[in-house]
């Protein structure tokens, strides 16, 4: 396969639009996971926290952006992301914390669903997924250089796999400490990751096929040769892909 350039994905109109259309999904995945997160599922004996059903879609979301775009632009809407996620936690904080009539009576929900334990959600998610995504970007990028961009899909799920398991430590002893007895909260920890490990693996070929279309489609394909890469620093000049 001939050797493409890499450009900038501003002046592929293509690419600009996907990559607009998967940040904004991204974000509504990460708003919908940090409002569900503490709708509880399940009965007394046995729960889940409702963000473990949609939490491993940022995942994949994640490797997908980061198989396509390269490691830079996928800290970037990670990172933005959360920047809007916690304007959005503020906002409502502030609406909440406003005054309201007598006769409105469903105040309390609009305070136990958006109040203080978004804002909880919000800096404990922040913390997990900064750490967790960003490891998992770096990941799947250095690893698509070492095996010249082939087997997105084993490297989506080993990538995915490690970075859940901090991320589903960090999040959940953060979140919900002080509110599930500790007896039960590794437990639950255990089978939170279980459930998005297994979410990684159906959706591996799936994403690999999703991937090499939209590849195709749009025409950007990013190989990642930084001399700084970690998740706050970035120095990078623009190179070619390695044949592949």
């Amino acid at each position: 396969m001939p050797q493409r350039k890499l450009y900038s994905t501003l002046k592929n109109p293509a690419g600009y639009k996907f990559l607009l259309f998967i940040s904004m999904f991204y974000m509504s995945v990460m708003l919908l996971n940090a409002v569900m997160t503490n709708r509880y599922i399940g009965t007394d004996s046995f729960f889940l926290l409702g963000g473990v059903f949609v939490s491993p879609f940022l995942f994949v979301l994640d490797d997908i952006i980061a198989e396509i775009f390269g490691y830079k632009i996928t800290r970037m809407v990670i990172l933005s992301g959360f920047a809007c996620q916690t304007l959005f936690a503020l906002g409502a904080q502030l609406i909440v914390l406003a005054p309201f009539p007598s006769f409105f009576t469903e105040a309390h929900s609009y305070d136990y669903i958006l109040g203080h334990s978004l804002l909880r959600i919000d800096i404990s998610g922040l913390i997990a997924y900064v750490t967790a995504n960003l490891v998992n970007s770096y990941v799947i990028t250095r690893w698509k250089v070492l095996l010249k961009g082939r087997k997105f899909w084993l490297r989506s799920v080993g990538s995915s796999i490690f970075s859940e398991a901090l991320y589903s430590l960090i999040a959940v002893v953060m979140i919900e400490i002080g509110s599930i007895p500790s007896k039960n909260l590794f437990k639950i920890i255990l089978i939170i990751y279980l459930v998005k490990a297994v979410t990684s693996i159906v959706f591996a070929v799936p994403s690999q096929i999703f991937v090499n279309y939209i590849k195709k489609r749009i025409g950007i394909d990013v190989y990642d040769f930084p001399k700084k890469f970690t998740p706050f620093k970035y120095k990078n000049k623009p190179q070619e892909a390695p044949n592949v």
